[in-house]
């Protein structure tokens, strides 16, 4: 455990937040974390200061210290990341020491049954008081409703949840170097962007097939399935049958009013409309806009330099809504995809360079008849 709290206090903590985020967090490290201005001086980087924070508290701690910081600074998007990933480490650890406490409990339950001479018995009245069985016509409908009713709560889900696949992206390397990709699924009421972080998911998610999900993560605004997960065909009695309206809205570009009205961590997928863009060392900044208003996206880390000039578009996959200041803006994280479309020319631009290019050519013909006669 103290490998993956190293991990996520640099990756998914400190390298969350920008270069101005950062020097305001140095100024409070000190009191929270009892580190010298001398000792604090001497970091250059993240990853220096990573490993300070851990020097001093301990990997546990200096990652509960940290998001603790980063809500007294209102980084609550980056706070809210790194408690859902000391979550999922928490919860693989007590999983892991449940399992094997069950291990030791049926060995034990084992080694009675088989000494005692009553063991048939206790057989046979366990099973006069085990829970009657569900019908299995009845136990998918059951357990999707379940799987729906659960929906606000955060977590594992090990119940199967029976969905409509509407769109994927192709896999593609993300910046923890694995092969992911995302999906829109839907329901009967509602549509869901998933985060499949296991490529050999994706002959399972294909659009209009109806495929059931268990052993997922269901996080606020989105489902994580990881290799863990369970993706199988659904039987063809529970096909999902997805409105017309619901099909509309997964497909929708939100507008940039509705998204400044959005919590910071809300995901946002769209194509937008790209009026400028700034470039910097490790980061660039798209400024879009549509007729609710403008806003500017923040891609960070090192891409691949992309042309991508004013009056293109661009496609944003998994970028969330955060704050830069009082400003609200779309930022990439280590999960997000992006491209560029290039715009093409206005028919009416493109017929009057036709006619140009003809009269010209028209026009050199006739010179030449002329030279000729």
């Amino acid at each position: 455990m103290e490998h993956e709290y190293r991990e996520m206090l640099l990756l998914t903590g400190l390298e969350e937040i920008t270069e101005n985020e950062l020097q305001r967090f140095r100024f409070l490290v000190m009191d929270e974390f009892k580190i010298s201005r001398s000792q604090l001086g001497e970091t250059t980087n993240r990853t220096e200061l990573a490993d300070l924070l851990i020097q001093s508290a301990g990997p546990a701690s200096a990652v509960t210290k940290t998001i603790h910081l980063f809500r007294k600074l209102n980084y609550m998007h980056a706070a809210k990341c790194l408690q859902e990933q000391k979550k999922k480490v928490e919860s693989r650890s007590m999983t892991n020491r449940k399992k094997k406490g069950t291990q030791q409990v049926e060995k034990r339950s084992q080694a009675e049954n088989c000494s005692g001479a009553s063991a048939p018995s206790r057989g046979e009245s366990s099973k006069t008081n085990s829970a009657p069985e569900v019908c299995p016509q009845a136990k998918p409908q059951k357990q999707q409703i379940v799987a729906e009713q659960e929906a606000s709560r955060e977590g594992l889900q090990k119940d199967p949840l029976a969905v409509l696949v509407l769109k994927t992206t192709n896999p593609f390397k993300c910046e923890t170097e694995e092969d992911i990709f995302h999906a829109t699924v839907a329901t009967a009421t509602a549509f869901f962007f998933v985060k499949v972080l296991y490529a050999p998911f994706k002959d399972k998610f294909t659009p209009r097939r109806t495929i059931n999900i268990s052993n997922y993560l269901w996080h606020s605004n989105f489902l994580e399935v990881t290799s863990s997960s369970i993706v199988v065909d659904a039987d063809a009695d529970h096909k999902v049958c997805v409105p017309d309206n619901i099909r509309q809205k997964a497909g929708r570009t939100p507008t940039i009013k509705m998204l400044k009205t959005q919590p910071c961590g809300t995901i946002a997928n769209g194509t937008f409309k790209v009026q400028k863009v700034k470039q910097k060392n490790d980061r660039v900044v798209y400024g879009i806009q549509d007729k609710t208003g403008e806003m500017d996206v923040l891609v960070l880390g090192n891409r691949e330099k992309i042309k991508c000039e004013k009056g293109d578009k661009l496609r944003l996959v998994f970028f969330e809504v955060s704050e830069d200041g009082e400003k609200t803006q779309l930022k990439s994280g280590p999960y997000s995809f992006f491209k560029v479309i290039k715009t093409t020319k206005p028919q009416a631009e493109q017929k009057e360079k036709c006619t140009l290019k003809s009269t010209h050519l028209n026009n050199t013909s006739l010179e030449d008849s002329n030279t000729t006669s």
